[in-house]
């Protein structure tokens, strides 16, 4: 069985507006929306790895606040743990990482967008690149939040 740890960040302005970039993922035709989110291969803490990944995929520098909970997706073959966190921009400018970056990383990000929480109550579940950041966000708006200290890194 195929077990991969990902990180999904919620990033908030100082306006409330959510961040969201629209990604191409290579089992998808099109680029569909998505929250910055990576993989989570140990070398820091799942904390580090969530600025880590604001900063690579927007150029964010965040204040991580709380937890979002963990999603566990299973598939045949394949098993996914996604730990979520909610962060606040330091500030709304965003930039995307050039195509070298992206590429370097196995990425394609197309757009990076702040969105209302009005916006994203609109859209349809197709509209992301999958089931599970459709729901996470769905959490976010109903307010679905946990202290940080939920997630607890510990020595082996």
């Amino acid at each position: 069985m195929d077990t991969k740890a990902k990180i999904g960040v919620v990033v908030v302005g100082k306006d409330g507006r959510v961040l969201l970039i629209k990604e191409k993922l290579e089992k998808k035709p099109v680029a569909l929306w998505n929250i910055i989110k990576g993989s989570y291969d140990g070398g820091e803490t799942v904390f580090e790895a969530a600025r880590r990944e604001c900063k690579e995929e927007a150029s964010l520098d965040v204040v991580l606040t709380h937890t979002l909970g963990a999603y566990i997706s299973e598939e045949p073959e394949k098993i996914r743990i996604q730990f979520n966190f909610l962060a606040e921009a330091n500030d709304m400018n965003v930039e995307v990482a050039s195509r070298e970056d992206q590429k370097s990383r196995n990425e394609v990000i197309e757009e990076v967008w702040w969105f209302t929480k009005e916006e994203v109550v609109k859209m349809n579940p197709e509209d992301f690149v999958s089931a599970r950041t459709f729901e996470l966000l769905q959490d976010w708006i109903a307010g679905k939040t946990f202290p940080l200290e939920a997630y607890k890194q510990v020595e082996m």
